[in-house]
């Protein structure tokens, strides 16, 4: 796939990129960084269709970089290292704690965000992007009956070990195709 980007998933699907060689930008295209550097603007103009258009690069779907696919979760990009039917990501997530009180040490915390990682999933059949968490991976590996029943023989402690494995094994047993 050529690096470019998608402005949304049925862009994707289609490998409908809009490809760097369609951005007007005074950037050098050459960077291996390119694609990162220009989702960094505060809006990217391209050539598409004979016309001059531009869009926020907080709404794009995604886009390939270098081979690697990189999707937009809450106006932010993150690198896709597991590809296949069921995608794996990792993402900074900000998450709000609400005050309490710790009679340790006889304080109260007040509320307040911060950032914790967090691993995702994404099915590419939909492109929805969800939490990993066990339930929903079983609902995704149910696809494949053989590799659901032997998952399903494992204790719950040998599933949450071997769950990654599982999904390398449904990708490969489930290419994706353009």
């Amino acid at each position: 796939m050529k690096d470019g980007f998608y402005l949304t998933y049925a862009d994707f699907r289609r490998n409908r990129a809009i490809e760097k060689e369609a951005v007007v930008t005074e950037m050098d295209r050459d960077q291996l960084e390119f694609m990162g550097k220009l989702m960094n603007q505060e809006k990217i103009v391209y050539r598409r269709d004979g016309a001059v258009q531009s869009v926020d690069p907080r709404i794009i779907w995604g886009f390939f970089q270098n081979k690697t696919l990189y999707v937009n979760y809450k106006e932010e990009f993150y690198r896709v290292p597991v590809f296949g039917s069921i995608c794996y990501l990792v993402a900074s997530v900000t998450v709000y704690s609400g005050g309490f009180y710790d009679p340790t040490f006889g304080y109260v915390v007040t509320p307040g965000r911060g950032k914790e990682i967090r691993e995702f999933i994404m099915n590419y059949y939909d492109g929805e992007i969800t939490e990993l968490k066990s339930g929903r991976v079983e609902e995704l590996l149910s696809r494949d009956a053989a590799l659901y029943a032997e998952y399903k023989a494992l204790s719950r402690r040998q599933q949450r070990e071997q769950l990654y494995r599982y999904i390398r094994r449904f990708n490969e047993s489930h290419p994706v195709y353009f």
